[in-house]
């Protein structure tokens, strides 16, 4: 079992694995900004496109999914705060999401919905939501 600043550690990895894929693979700069939230929608409303044509493996969409939720999150807790938690409720399928303030956020399952189902989801808006609420 991982301790807290171990899960912190490799979310931060994850995020960082984010940002070297999207400059590598699409030549997008993410600099854990706000404003970065607008690229991260463009480039998985690209992936959406990849997978339609040629659909990824489970494992590539899980890697894709949780890299981009970590970056994600990792914004997230930059602005407002909150901690990585490691979900077992479900022993046959443990994931990891963002806490604040009792609060989760699965942002996994949201890039896994933006890229498999519908590209329209905004992540920017969901952060964006996501942060108007706790912060009232």
């Amino acid at each position: 079992m991982s301790t807290q600043p171990e899960l912190d550690t490799l979310m931060q990895q994850c995020a960082a694995d984010a940002v070297q894929f999207a400059a590598e693979e699409y030549q997008i700069n993410l600099d854990f900004s706000l404003e970065s939230l607008l690229l991260v929608d463009s480039l998985l409303s690209r992936l959406h496109e990849v997978n339609r044509l040629q659909r990824f493996s489970d494992e590539h969409m899980f890697t894709l999914c949780n890299i981009f939720a970590a970056y994600v999150g990792q914004i997230f807790i930059n602005v407002v705060g909150g901690e990585w938690i490691h979900q077992k409720a479900d022993e046959t399928a443990p994931y990891v999401s963002l806490n604040y303030n009792n609060r989760e956020f699965p942002l996994a399952s949201l890039c896994y919905h933006k890229i498999s189902k519908d590209h329209n989801l905004s992540v920017r808006d969901y952060i964006s939501k996501a942060m108007s609420n706790v912060m009232q």
